[in-house]
């Protein structure tokens, strides 16, 4: 996410400034809403988070890392465009887009240790605090870092056909190793535009590719996943991966 942001330049001027959005969350959120609560908090509303004393103890050892402009003599050496603006319900961090890099592993690390989401609202990337998969529960993840347990067909069906070059992939776990996923073109190891239905029920000797040409395929094949129904894997051909 951070670490891996491209270069610098969006919508046709360069960018200078690099922006990451973080608050407590109790529950994981898909990066339409993740964006929704960041638009929020860019405006000046905060009624959407959660006050908790986590925002202002996360900026508080985050400078210690990268201290405030006004603590500095020399604030070349900062990432900082803007000192870290924390509240009780939320962090703003404002980086030179040069130094989002170098920065970016401290603040996700931190992130996770201080249990808050971390958003980028350039890539609409959502960043989770590491999780453990609630037992027997369905996870439900996408490239974009949107991540649901328990998920309903429903959200299972519109987080599929989200599926774009921008948020190419989508898995969904039973248990580690036992998962469907679908990935659009050469990322996912598919053909230009094709997409990619993968599934494994286990050990690397049952993992199984077959191509597919629209996401209506994949959304039966995640449901059928779900409810056990093996019908799904009979309408393709698969290739051992």
């Amino acid at each position: 996410m951070v670490a891996d942001h491209p270069g610098g330049q969006k919508e046709g001027f360069n960018l200078v400034s690099y922006d990451l959005y973080l608050w407590a969350e109790p529950n994981p959120v898909t990066a339409e809403q993740a964006g929704d609560i960041c638009n929020r908090l860019a405006d000046g509303d905060e009624a959407s988070t959660t006050p908790t004393a986590r925002h202002l103890e996360f900026a508080a050892e985050l400078v210690t890392h990268y201290p405030r402009l006004e603590d500095l003599t020399d604030v070349d050496d900062s990432p900082w465009n803007m000192s870290p603006d924390a509240t009780d319900r939320r962090v703003i961090l404002c980086m030179a887009l040069s130094r989002a890099a170098e920065a970016g592993a401290r603040i996700l690390e931190l992130a996770d240790r201080y249990s808050l989401v971390c958003y980028d609202p350039s890539t609409r990337q959502v960043h989770h605090p590491a999780q453990t998969t609630p037992e027997g529960a369905l996870r439900l993840e996408a490239s974009d870092g949107s991540r649901i347990f328990s998920p309903t067909t429903e959200q299972i069906a519109q987080q599929v056909r989200r599926i774009s070059r921008a948020n190419w992939h989508a898995q969904l776990e039973r248990e580690e190793s036992i998962y469907v996923q679908i990935g659009l073109g050469r990322r996912a190891g598919a053909p230009e535009d094709r997409y990619s239905l993968e599934y494994r029920d286990g050990s690397a000797e049952q993992h199984y590719r077959a191509f597919i040409d629209n996401l209506d395929e994949a959304v039966v094949a995640f449901h059928g996943f779900v409810s056990n129904d093996a019908a799904w894997k009979a309408a393709h051909s698969w290739t051992q991966i």
